[in-house]
């Protein structure tokens, strides 16, 4: 079967499905007519139309070989059950908004740093002179996701993207935007760390410190606060703020599995990039970055953050659910298959197909398909 075919009887077998499921809500209903009245529902072919509007174009044919031909079976079921699981487990109010979550004053807030950082790696044959991928760092992304996201790092997210203090840190490092990124680089060549190469050394000395056994972070925390101007604390002081509830936390115990979770990442990021290939993308990144201006915008970072809390409890909680999300982040990353999937991914991102998939979730979980009054 070809890939036309295979889009064309995976979207019949998915509207058939959803059809089925957000219709069934009048069965809940013994009263319901014969013949109901008007739904004020959006129906799935709205919901889908700007994915289909992708696949049609050739847009998401290689996410799509990655999804059905290079994930097993078990890690394809592994994933939809990790998003049936995140997606239940939200509280009722946001999950009747999941589109919303993509707005810009919440997780949308983060699509234009991710893009950022993904664009660059696949380069671009089309441009002139052509750029090439950057596969060193692509193979170490691969690795690091596949290898070193244990159990431990996920029940650290866990705790702390259900803190008010990451909520409040996220928001100043997004506000501060593209003079966020121009004050880190300040501060890194202040610190010694001058460009690419100075910022591999920092990171690999970061990492080599915090793998140690006897690692305490209160001296790099204290080191790290000397640094911020308390009078307009911006990127930097953001960083302080995201750093300190991730290593501290709000007590002894926080601290601990932190430092552990910490330890073995840093351990594993070392062995899997040797030459710090992905803090050298980070630099490169950082010099060019161009964020849109979000300094009078309202972040809805307490709202949205818990969801991602969500989403690493179900992952701490379910090895199948690890065991496939790595697999698939180390698919989309390797260079043989990254190179190809990653502008799809990108585009998707850019698209408003993401917020139609959300809604459409939101419709088989929070079932608004009822009658208009």
């Amino acid at each position: 079967m070809n890939f036309a075919a295979s889009t064309r009887h995976s979207v019949m077998a998915t509207v058939l499905v959803a059809l089925q499921l957000l219709t069934s809500c009048a069965a809940l209903n013994d009263s319901a007519p014969a013949v109901p009245k008007p739904s004020h529902c959006q129906t799935v072919d709205q919901r889908l139309a700007p994915l289909m509007k992708l696949a049609h174009q050739g847009k998401t044919s290689h996410l799509a070989t990655i999804l059905s031909g290079r994930l097993d079976a078990a890690g394809q079921r592994a994933v939809v059950q990790l998003v049936i699981d995140v997606a239940y487990a939200l509280p009722g109010d946001i999950a009747k908004d999941l589109q919303g979550l993509l707005a810009p004053s919440s997780l949308g807030a983060v699509v234009p740093l991710l893009v950022a950082f993904l664009a660059p790696l696949p380069g671009d044959p089309l441009a002139s002179p052509p750029i090439p991928p950057k596969v060193q760092a692509m193979t170490a992304f691969a690795g690091v996701a596949q290898s070193c996201l244990s159990q431990e790092m996920f029940v650290l997210g866990k705790r702390l993207f259900a803190e008010p203090a990451a909520a409040d840190a996220v928001t100043g490092l997004l506000t501060s935007g593209t003079g966020g990124a121009k004050q880190i680089l300040g501060a890194l060549q202040n610190a010694g760390a001058e460009g690419r190469s100075g910022m591999q050394t920092l990171v690999r000395n970061l990492m080599t410190a915090v793998a140690a056994d006897d690692f305490a972070p209160e001296p790099l925390l204290a080191l790290l606060d000397g640094l911020v101007d308390p009078s307009a604390p911006g990127a930097l002081g953001a960083i302080d703020q995201f750093l300190r509830a991730m290593v501290v936390g709000n007590s002894p115990a926080d601290r601990a599995q932190a430092l552990h979770a910490l330890g073995g990442f840093a351990q594993c990021f070392i062995d899997l990039d040797p030459d710090m290939a992905i803090a050298g993308h980070g630099y490169d990144v950082l010099v060019v970055l161009d964020l849109p201006d979000m300094s009078t915008l309202t972040l809805d970072t307490h709202r949205w953050l818990p969801v991602i809390s969500i989403a690493m409890d179900v992952l701490a909680s379910h090895a199948a659910s690890r065991d496939a999300w790595s697999e698939l982040l180390g698919l989309l990353l390797r260079p043989e298959t990254g190179i190809a999937a990653l502008p799809d991914l990108v585009g998707l991102l850019q698209s408003e197909a993401l917020p139609g998939i959300l809604g459409l979730l939101a419709d088989l979980i929070a079932l608004p398909c009822q009658e208009q009054p």
